[in-house]
C-alpha cells in the first residue's frame, strides 16, 4: 500500500507531501490491528473467525524511508489468508481517508492506495520441514556433543577397567557381566556349564594363583566402597570357584551388621563367627554345609553391638587362622569400607583384599578413598573386580567347558595324543597350576 499526502501541484508541496507521508506510515501501521479497521475488513469478510483472532492473523509492516505500508495475514487456509489481508487493507483505507478529512469538508489530507493485492501464496510459510529438520540435526549435534563433553567430565562413575586404573595400580582381576543369575541368590551352579559370568569367575580364580607367586595366597578378604557392589556375590561365587578345583574352601560371613551370605546359601545365620569370638564352640563345630561339594560356611552368628572390636581382637585372628590350617581356602565377606571401619580392621588377618566395583554405579573418588583406607592400615590389596558389566553383541562364548576329567578321557583313548586323532584338532584346555593330573 501506498501512502500520499498534501498538494503536490508544486515541488515544494510534493516535498512536504513526502515527508509527512513518511511520518503518517508509521502511524497506520498501528492502525491495521485497531478495532476499527479490522472491525470494517470483518463486515465485508464473511469467515467466521473472531475479532481476537483476527488480531492475530494480521499484521503490518513498513520500510523504513518510504511510503509504504505491508499488510499481511497469516492462517490455514491460504484462499481465507489473501482474502483477509485484502479486506483489511480495504477498510485502512476507508478508515483513513475518514480520520483525514477535515473536519470543515474538503478532500482528505493523505489517503493509502493498494499498490498489490494480496495473492494466494503457492508454498505455506510454516511449517519449513527441510529447514525445520537441518535445524533440529544441527541443534540435536550440538547439543550431544555438549552432554558427551560435560558427561565425559563430571561423570566420575566407574565405566570399565581403564577408568580404574587411573585410581590405583593394582590390576583387575575379573570383568563379571550382568547375569539374571546373580541378581536372585546369586549363587552360580559352575558345574552346569560355561555361562560368561561362570567364566569371569574362574578368570578371577586362575588370576588369583599368579597374583603371588612366592607367597600364596589363602586367606581373601573381600570388600567394596559402599554397599550393594556386588562384593558378597562375589566372595560367594569366588569360593565356590575354588571349590569346583577340588580343594577345600570356607566361606566366612564376616559382615556383622548387614549378613548375607547364609541366606543366600540356605544356612543358618543364628550360628556362626560371633558364636566362636564369645566361647560358644569351637570353629569345626561352627561350620555349616553347603550344596557345594568342597565349599563349607561360616555364618555370621547372633548381631553384637560393637563388630569392629570384635573383628580386630585377637581371637578373631586365631580363628581366621585355624581355618586356614582347616582348609585350603578361606574367603571372608566383609562390610563395606567407607561406611564402617570393619572391612579395614579385618585386613589384618587376610592375605590379602579384593576390591569389589560396580559398573555404572560406583564412583572412582569412592573407589580412591576405599584403595587409600586400604593402605593406611598396610593392607595387601591383590585388585579390584568389576561386577554387573554389560555384555556387548560379540561378547566371547563357549559351547563347551572341558574338566581335568574330560581331559584324561580324551588322553585315554588317544583323543589328543596317541595315533587316532578325531576331526577337532585345534582343542585349548586351561588347567589350573594346582591340578594333580596323571598323564600315561
Amino acid at each position: 500500500m501506498y501512502v500520499t499526502s498534501g498538494n503536490e501541484d508544486n515541488a515544494q508541496s510534493a516535498y512536504q507531501g513526502s515527508l509527512a507521508s513518511q511520518q503518517r506510515v508509521t502511524s497506520y501501521t498501528r492502525l491495521v490491528n485497531s478495532e476499527a479497521v479490522l472491525t470494517g475488513a470483518l463486515g465485508s469478510f464473511q469467515s467466521g473467525i473472531s475479532l481476537s483472532e483476527a488480531k492475530v492473523a494480521v499484521s503490518a509492516t513498513t520500510t523504513p524511508d518510504t511510503v509504504l505500508l505491508n499488510v499481511s495475514a497469516e492462517g490455514t487456509n491460504a484462499v481465507r489468508a489473501a482474502e483477509l489481508a485484502n479486506a483489511v487493507a480495504a477498510s485502512l483505507e476507508e478508515y483513513v481517508s475518514e480520520l483525514e478529512t477535515p473536519s470543515g469538508g474538503g478532500s482528505p489530507l493523505a489517503k493509502i492506495t493498494t499498490v498489490s493485492p494480496a495473492n494466494v501464496e503457492d508454498s505455506p510459510i510454516a511449517p519449513r520441514t527441510e529447514r525445520n529438520v537441518l535445524a533440529g540435526i544441527a541443534v540435536g549435534l550440538i547439543l550431544g556433543l555438549a552432554w558427551v563433553a560435560i558427561r565425559s567430565r563430571f561423570d566420575n562413575r566407574v565405566r570399565d577397567g581403564e577408568g580404574v586404573e587411573g585410581v590405583t595400580s593394582a590390576p583387575v582381576m575379573a570383568s563379571v557381566p550382568s547375569d539374571d543369575t546373580l541378581k536372585g541368590r546369586g549363587l552360580i551352579n559352575f558345574g552346569s556349564g560355561a555361562t560368561l559370568a561362570a567364566e569371569s569367575y574362574r578368570k578371577l580364580r586362575t588370576n588369583l594363583s599368579f597374583a603371588s607367586v612366592d607367597r600364596p595366597i589363602r586367606r581373601i578378604l573381600v570388600t567394596s566402597a559402599l554397599a550393594a557392589e556386588g562384593k558378597t556375590t562375589t566372595a560367594m561365587n569366588l569360593a565356590a570357584a575354588l571349590a569346583e578345583t577340588g580343594k577345600r574352601v570356607v566361606l566366612v560371613d564376616a559382615d556383622l551388621r548387614r549378613p548375607q551370605v547364609y541366606h543366600r546359601t540356605g544356612g543358618i545365620g543364628d550360628i556362626g563367627f560371633t558364636n566362636y569370638l564369645k566361647g560358644d564352640g569351637t570353629m569345626a563345630d561352627l561350620l555349616q554345609s553347603s550344596d557345594v561339594v568342597g565349599l563349607h560356611i561360616l555364618a555370621s552368628g547372633p548381631q553384637p553391638p560393637n563388630p569392629a572390636e570384635l573383628l580386630g581382637s585377637k581371637k578373631a585372628g586365631q580363628g581366621i587362622e585355624n581355618l586356614s590350617a582347616m582348609f585350603d581356602y578361606v574367603v571372608i565377606d566383609s562390610p563395606p569400607l567407607l561406611p564402617v571401619t570393619d572391612a579395614a580392621v579385618l585386613s589384618q588377618w587376610a592375605d590379602g583384599v579384593l576390591l569389589v566395583a560396580r559398573a555404572n554405579q560406583s564412583r572412582l573418588p569412592d573407589v580412591a578413598a576405599s584403595i587409600e583406607q586400604l593402605e593406611a592400615v598396610n593392607a595387601d590389596l591383590i585388585g579390584v573386580v568389576l561386577t554387573d558389566v554389560p555384555t556387548r553383541g560379540g561378547a566371547y562364548k563357549y559351547g563347551y567347558y572341558y574338566t581335568s576329567s574330560d581331559v584324561l578321557k580324551n588322553q585315554r583313548v588317544g583323543g589328543l595324543f596317541g595315533r587316532k586323532r578325531n576331526k577337532h584338532q585345534n582343542i585349548e584346555v586351561a588347567l589350573e597350576p594346582t591340578s594333580n593330573i596323571e598323564v600315561r
